[in-house]
């Protein structure tokens, strides 16, 4: 469509509607509808195609909820926009059109008068591109709606674009046109949305989680922020202000409501665990019959699903809880109490009675703390049940581990900004030091996890000196974050500071978290050290003793340290028994990390056929805001597509990952990697010794990448340095693969041909054993390159021949034109596999492919296109059997 359009940053979360947008301004004509709940952007989008549409003549329509009864209000309404902004004959044509409509269009069928309007709008667009804008669509009057739809449906080829913004919550959107639902803001975007307005992240991440990815709650509700909630000293609003719009509208359905509804509708907002049969009996105990649930379900307030009641919006039990007074709702609490078995459900029953209390008392909130703290996996409730009970508690101190306590179970519900925010609120004058000393530490693990704020390694250090004497245990476990926090940051020299101190203070007889904690860092501080067999005595030592415990982050460690000893497949174990351990008892803090490790260990392994357990991985640490672990899988992404050779999704992975720290050296890492697969190996040294640098195991990691580039650009004393290094390291591990790697390196490295074929068979015979597919061909690319250079084109064909096939399996297309080139010059022809069509895919299969190959999993796919994660998990066995690919990576690389 001439006239184009400017390229505007999309909306925070809104990049698949501004890409459809594009593409209709960019287009031969058409119209979308954009619908959704209330609040939840459809203005906006609107606004920003405006702003988008450069060149375009703009007419812009606000349907009005007053003038919905009047037939083609909303008509004539246009027309005089396009009476202002035309001129000449679409502008008489107009005028003309609307005193029909005045005069009410009798003589004239209303089929005439929409194909009158569809002839107007194209004669205005014969002057300039047209685009027309209408928001609250669901207020149009009958007749406009019928109108406007039957110009939207016979836009083909014409230079005019229509978007709607209809909201869901009148009727069903029907237009006959293309419509995207839009979802709800993740996380991130609903931060991104308040980067100017919030500057405190974590009163910015618990402001998401109240908004619930609504940006019209999430933006106003920033704005009504007192100075002190700002800055995350003060509890933040629950809900929007009684006088916002959204608010008054909600108020007024609630009010079209029988008394006896509101009052149901108002116990269930108060307990989102409560059932049928449990609103029955709260029911029966105030005297209303439950049949008056029956017109809010009409309504579409609510549904019931089997035993389960649902709130089609998840705002609406908010603003339903909140719109009663606080009489209405302790008594509502009270009720509930009461109908609830303290016996069977005993959390329910106390946190009921507890938001039904008056003033202080200890002992309610006594027994509600044992409650929360038997409940098991229950870590939201939990959590708001422990603050509650610290808002009972008479004693400061108390309450403040009370508090703590709330953070904690916060932390493992997903919740790190409500969990930080908690812990703003333990005052360190106030409260004894083992407070003080467990909020520390548990601050730093979350700013380990969330990336939000640097742990202070300094506080962490005083903390393990004062406790030093009457607690070891949290002592060591102080000395433990912060020996992470330097772990990270690469400082080696002060990490190996930390594990001498702690090491120095072990006693006979510790608890075995403690001893697990002192064995951890003896390992990492070896290693550090090239005390690679004292290393792996450490890990040993350590594998016996986490066997022992159920602990999460136990076995999480653990599999880090296996790693370092390169006992990749023992770290897998542990890492994956840690991910179970975490998702049995639903504790969203350890977990991705836990499929981080494990993915880590895969990696470690060379399989890079199936990147499943880093997908889950990320997945996870989005959802639960651990935005340092997410990067860390991204990187992780970035370096395994690299390796394959798939630039497209190594570039788009490395964008997730953050500019700093680990992650950054593993993204760098990865560039390396595909500045290698491209041959500009003077390019990938250079960034290779930049990245590892600071970072001494990657460095060690790397160094098959580093020897390969230094041998290739002329810098051969620096490969060698490197190999010794990780000779020393490979040599203790007993481990083919690292075994096989380094006798590649001393192959590229060796200057005598005669002693490179000694070294590249021997790395040959170690990859048959270690079962690292892409490494062994990578080395038989390698010593096919050598033999050819040699002269030896037979024997250079018989590495290619093999080296190619794994490539083809793997679909690694860039290694697959490498080495067909060699075969070529080695004097053997070869015939190029063509991939397989795409065009075999349904445009909804084609639609699932391309979210997956962006990296969607099938939930995030089924919340897009409004499927079912069973649906999506049926087309995608069909796409896989299609496209005869057998992974996530294949699809990628072919749908890129």
């Amino acid at each position: 469509m001439p006239g184009g359009s400017r390229q505007l940053s999309p909306l925070p979360g809104r990049r698949r509607e501004h890409e459809a947008i594009s593409e209709l301004l960019a287009g031969g004509g058409g119209a979308l509808v954009f619908h959704g709940d209330p609040g939840i952007g459809k203005t906006a989008l609107l606004e920003s195609a405006a702003g988008q549409a450069d060149g375009f003549l703009v007419l812009a329509l606000a349907a009005a909820e007053t003038e919905s009864t009047l037939p083609f209000a909303a008509l004539h309404r246009l027309l005089g926009a396009v009476v202002e902004n035309a001129s000449g004959p679409p502008a008489s044509q107009a005028l003309a059109l609307a005193r029909l409509l005045e005069s009410g269009p009798a003589g004239e069928s209303r089929f005439a008068t929409f194909v009158r309007l569809l002839r107007l709008l194209r004669r205005v667009a014969g002057e300039r591109p047209l685009l027309c804008c209408v928001d609250d669509a669901h207020w149009l009057d009958p007749p406009s709606l019928e109108a406007l739809a039957f110009v939207a449906r016979r836009l083909r080829g014409d230079r005019i674009a229509m978007l709607f913004g209809w909201c869901d919550e009148t009727v069903p959107v029907s237009f006959g046109v293309r419509g995207l639902r839009l979802a709800p803001l993740d996380d991130r975007s609903s931060r991104e949305v308040l980067r100017d307005l919030v500057p405190v992240a974590d009163v910015a991440g618990a402001l998401g989680s109240i908004a619930m990815g609504s940006p019209c709650v999430l933006t106003d509700l920033a704005r009504s922020l007192t100075p002190e909630q700002a800055r995350g000293e003060a509890p933040l609003p629950q809900v929007l202000p009684p006088e916002h719009r959204l608010r008054r509208a909600h108020r007024a359905r609630l009010l079209r409501l029988p008394a006896d509804t509101r009052w149901l509708v108002l116990l269930a907002a108060a307990d989102e665990e409560l059932d049928v049969d449990g609103l029955a009996a709260a029911a029966a105990v105030s005297g209303v019959d439950i049949g008056a649930l029956e017109p809010a379900e009409s309504s579409g307030l609510l549904r019931v699903d089997g035993a389960a009641i649902r709130f089609v919006r998840p705002l609406v039990r908010a603003f339903t809880y909140h719109e009663s007074t606080m009489v209405q709702r302790r008594s509502v609490h009270s009720l509930l109490a009461r109908s609830v078995d303290p016996r069977t459900q005993p959390l329910r029953h106390y946190l009921h009675r507890a938001l039904a209390a008056y003033g202080p008392d200890d002992g309610l909130a006594t027994r509600l703390e044992r409650a929360a703290l038997a409940s098991h996996g229950r870590h939201g409730a939990a959590s708001r049940a422990l603050e509650r009970a610290a808002e009972l508690t008479g004693d400061a101190a108390i309450a403040a581990a009370r508090v703590v306590a709330a953070a904690r179970h916060a932390w493992r519900a997903g919740e790190p900004h409500r969990a930080r925010m908690l812990l703003r609120r333990v005052r360190p004058a106030t409260v004894p030091a083992r407070v003080r000393a467990v909020s520390a530490v548990l601050e730093a693990e979350i700013g380990l996890r969330t990336g939000a704020a640097a742990p202070d390694v300094d506080a962490l250090l005083a903390v393990a000196d004062e406790l030093a004497g009457h607690d070891r245990g949290l002592a060591i476990g102080a000395l433990a974050r912060a020996g992470e926090a330097l772990w990270v940051s690469g400082e080696r020299s002060r990490y190996l500071d930390v594990a001498r101190r702690a090491l120095a203070s072990r006693r006979p007889g510790e608890p075995p978290i403690v001893e697990l904690a002192c064995e951890h860092l003896a390992t990492l501080s070896a290693t550090l050290r090239g005390a690679h067999r004292r290393a792996a005595d450490a890990l040993g030592r350590t594998v016996t003793s986490v066997s022992t415990l159920d602990n999460a982050e136990a076995f999480t460690q653990a599999g880090l340290a296996a790693i370092l000893c390169g006992a990749e497949l023992e770290a897998h174990r542990l890492a994956g028994r840690g991910a179970a351990i975490a998702r049995a008892n639903r504790d969203l803090s350890v977990e991705p990390r836990a499929l981080e490790i494990a993915a880590l260990a895969e990696l470690a392994m060379g399989r890079y056929d199936d990147p499943t357990t880093a997908l889950r991985g990320l997945e996870l640490a989005r959802e639960s805001g651990q935005e340092a672990v997410a990067s860390g899988q991204s990187a992780l992404l970035a370096l395994h597509a690299a390796i394959l050779g798939d630039r497209a999704a190594c570039l788009r992975r490395a964008r997730d990952a953050r500019e700093a720290g680990w992650a950054r050296a593993v993204v760098e890492w990865a560039l390396a990697v595909l500045d290698l697969v491209d041959g500009r190996h003077p390019e990938a040294f250079a960034r290779l010794r930049a990245a590892t640098g600071a970072h001494v195991v990657l460095r060690v990691a790397a160094t098959p990448h580093i020897v390969e580039a230094a041998a290739r650009c002329g810098v051969r004393p620096a490969g060698v340095a490197a190999l010794r290094v990780f000779d020393a390291w490979a040599t203790t591990t007993a481990n083919p693969r690292w075994l096989a790697l380094s006798a590649r390196c001393h192959a590229l490295l060796a200057e005598d041909n005669g002693e490179a074929d000694e070294y590249f068979r021997a790395a040959l015979e170690q990859h048959a054993r270690s079962g690292a597919d892409l490494d062994r061909a990578w080395t038989a690319l390698l010593y096919g390159q050598r033999l050819r250079r040699q002269r030896r084109p037979a024997a250079a064909r018989v590495q290619l021949r093999g080296a190619l096939d794994t490539f083809e399996r793997l679909e690694a297309r860039p290694w697959i034109d490498r080495t067909v080139a060699e075969l070529r010059a080695a004097g053997h022809h070869v015939e190029h596999r063509q991939p397989p069509a795409v065009e075999a895919l349904t445009p909804q299969q084609v639609q699932i492919a391309r979210l997956v190959a962006d990296g969607a999993t099938n939930r995030e796919v089924a919340a897009h296109l409004l499927l079912s994660t069973r649906t999506v998990d049926h087309h995608m066995r069909n796409i896989f059997a299609k496209l005869g690919v057998r992974s996530r990576v294949e699809l990628a690389r072919l749908m890129s």
